[in-house]
């Protein structure tokens, strides 16, 4: 193989690793977005789950307002406040419908139902309030039905937010644990590839470059000091090759020109020797 080809093969060499370097980093580009985008999603659902109970915690904390009330414009004012507790539950849910895959949170559907019950409970709560007066409200509102229905709604709720909670801490670790694989596999590629450059380089630079040449000028050095018993090797297809050869032929041609140095050497030596005798 010629010194141009090992250059080239090295060349392509380099390309292919960077290839497949730049191949690994779109990968994980696209990957470290499903995986983010995931995250990301679980994340939201955990604090919107948050957020649900803190909803239902005022809506709660309201009903308890009018039913605790010392007088029926207190009790009024309760009842204002139940309704736009209400309505930010009711709005809090929509919203968070609007972000949910179909089957993301395999709970959310009964547990939106059971909140618009309860919403619209909180309504009919504040309208008896207000048309019908405390007592009515009471006992329309604050029964043993009512207090089961929130207890086993809030269990639902606790439910899932614990799931909720739980899937975000799993896309958590599948986040650590993409981020230091893919660095360990960008350091293992990347360094291995290196190395075996470097060594290919090496390998042209000394075997194919360096040591040949440095055997070719000990050789011209051996022969122009008359040493012709110098062996050439056949070389081969590449440049030193040619070298060799080229060498050969010089020396070849070195040793006819001592040869016919001499002989010439001779006849003249010859002709002094008639031309004296």
């Amino acid at each position: 193989m010629t010194i141009k080809a090992k250059i080239l093969s090295l060349v392509a060499a380099f390309t292919l690793l960077a290839g497949g370097i730049t191949l690994l980093g779109l990968k994980t580009m696209s990957d470290y977005d499903r995986i983010i985008t995931d995250y990301n999603r679980t994340a939201s659902n955990s604090f919107r789950g948050e957020r649900l109970n803190r909803y239902l915690t005022r809506v709660a904390l309201e009903f308890r307002g009018i039913y605790m009330s010392k007088s029926e414009d207190e009790a009024r004012q309760a009842a204002d406040r139940v309704d736009v507790a209400a309505n930010q539950l009711a709005g809090f849910m929509t919203d968070w419908r609007k972000t949910l895959k179909p089957g993301e949170i395999p709970e959310f559907d009964s547990v939106q139902t059971k909140a618009m019950k309860l919403v619209n409970g909180g309504h009919k709560v504040a309208n008896v309030t207000r048309t019908q007066g405390l007592k009515a409200a009471d006992a329309f509102g604050n029964t043993a039905d009512h207090v089961t229905f929130r207890e086993k709604m809030q269990a639902e709720i606790d439910g899932m937010v614990e799931r909720l909670a739980v899937e975000q801490i799993r896309s958590q670790r599948a986040l650590d644990h993409f981020k230091q694989t893919r660095q360990y596999q960008f350091v293992l590629i990347a360094g291995s590839g290196i190395l075996l450059m470097l060594t290919g380089s090496l390998w042209i630079a000394i075997g194919a470059i360096a040591g040949p040449l440095t055997r070719v000028r000990q050789s011209m050095i051996r022969i122009s000091e008359g040493a012709y018993d110098t062996p050439i090797p056949q070389g081969g297809d590449s440049e030193i090759g040619e070298v060799w050869r080229a060498l050969s032929i010089l020396k070849d041609r070195a040793v006819d020109a001592e040869h016919h140095a001499k002989e010439k050497l001779k006849a003249e030596q010859s002709l002094r020797e008639l031309v004296l005798d």
